[in-house]
């Protein structure tokens, strides 16, 4: 096209009467009618965002039926209705399930060490590797970005030695979130991009149990049957606690921890 439009701009023509004089003085105006057209496609033109990433989640390698955690007359009062009795190992899976306010997201910190319950006890697994992802997002400092927040996550948990340098996951290589939003401060991603990096801890640290609470707020349907793909495939532990009724469903045949609801509990605890 650009040397067609050099022969037209010198300004040379064929004798009169002829039909190449003919054809080379409309061609001018051919060429200027195609960058007219150019020129409104591109003032048109709309940007295809860049796909969702898909979600990779480096299996950690737990040994299946390897000793993890051990729960035993646990209870919390006025929070959790006792006495819960919990075996988990390599591969296992578990679904919390009750009403609002019954202490799933209690048990969830008992078992994650979180917080000590008030009556039984909690043993994990000499060198067993325990992370929980919390039902809201994490507070962050909005001026970091995405990869800085990982970064800091994975330098604390190889300064007190959970987890060795060479074996940390790149947040990159998780496909959590886009080359952008690598690089966005958390004060100015969306919700959902927010969420996305509060599950990037799970496999970072390639944990041999897995805790999940309420995995699936603020995430798009696609990530969340991505997610799904991935619980069943993971050779880590996993308990779930949701009222996502999709995710029951996908999960159906997990076995299944009802929380009973407590008599005179407060407001808002769970």
């Amino acid at each position: 096209m650009s040397r067609a439009r050099d022969r037209l701009s010198t300004g040379r023509r064929p004798d009169k009467g002829t039909g190449r004089h003919q054809r080379q003085s409309r061609a001018p105006g051919v060429v200027q009618a195609l960058n007219r057209q150019q020129d409104a496609l591109d003032a048109h033109r709309v940007d295809v965002p860049e796909p969702p990433s898909a979600l990779r989640r480096p299996d950690p390698g737990v040994r299946p039926g390897a000793p993890l955690l051990r729960a035993h007359g646990v209870a919390v009062d006025g929070r959790l209705a006792g006495l819960v009795d919990l075996t988990l190992d390599g591969g296992d899976r578990l679904l919390v399930t009750g009403p609002n306010g019954a202490g799933k997201s209690t048990l969830l910190a008992v078992l994650a060490g979180a917080l000590e319950p008030t009556r039984g006890y909690v043993r994990a697994a000499k060198g067993a590797r325990v992370v929980r992802v919390t039902q809201e997002t994490a507070a962050q400092d909005p001026a970091l970005t995405a990869r800085e927040v990982h970064a800091r996550h994975v330098g604390r948990l190889v300064a007190r030695g959970a987890l060795r340098d060479a074996d940390a996951v790149p947040l990159g290589a998780l496909g959590l979130l886009d080359s952008e939003a690598l690089r966005t401060p958390v004060g100015r991603m969306s919700q959902g991009q927010q969420r996305r990096l509060d599950l990037a801890p799970a496999p970072a640290g390639r944990p041999g149990l897995v805790l999940l609470d309420e995995p699936t707020n603020h995430l798009s349907s696609a990530l969340v049957d991505e997610l799904t793909d991935a619980l069943r495939a993971t050779s880590a532990a996993v308990v779930v606690a949701t009222h996502d009724r999709q995710l029951l469903r996908d999960l159906a045949n997990w076995p299944r921890l009802e929380v009973t609801a407590l008599q005179h509990r407060k407001d808002g605890e769970d």
